[in-house]
């Protein structure tokens, strides 16, 4: 994967097919579309979801304020929200250190 281009859903399913040979492209695309169900499931209701070499997200609450748009300078009053907060894995952190040290 080269820096000018992402990594989608799209990507994930090409990339995952090509080294899986027992499985056909379909089943793999209901197998990541579930697990992607799973995770957004168990996020909206709250839970946390841990991913061993991979990292945690939790949906954190943010309390009601006032907020200020950046274009209009308008205040307005925002709800309760959630706010979704990734924590990377130490192991996905040792990987992406060692590789960005390797490019350099």
């Amino acid at each position: 994967m080269s820096k000018k281009t992402g990594f989608n859903k799209k990507s994930l399913i090409k990339s995952v097919a090509q080294n899986a040979e027992v499985a056909s492209v379909e089943q793999i695309e209901n197998a990541i579309e579930s697990i992607f169900n799973e995770v957004s499931t168990a996020l909206v209701c709250g839970d946390r979801v841990e991913i061993r070499g991979f990292g945690s997200m939790v949906v954190k609450k943010r309390a009601k304020g006032k907020v200020r748009n950046p274009k209009s300078g308008q205040v307005i009053e925002a709800n309760d929200r959630g706010s979704l907060y990734f924590r990377a894995s130490r192991e996905l952190i040792k990987t992406l250190n060692s590789t960005s040290a390797n490019q350099k």
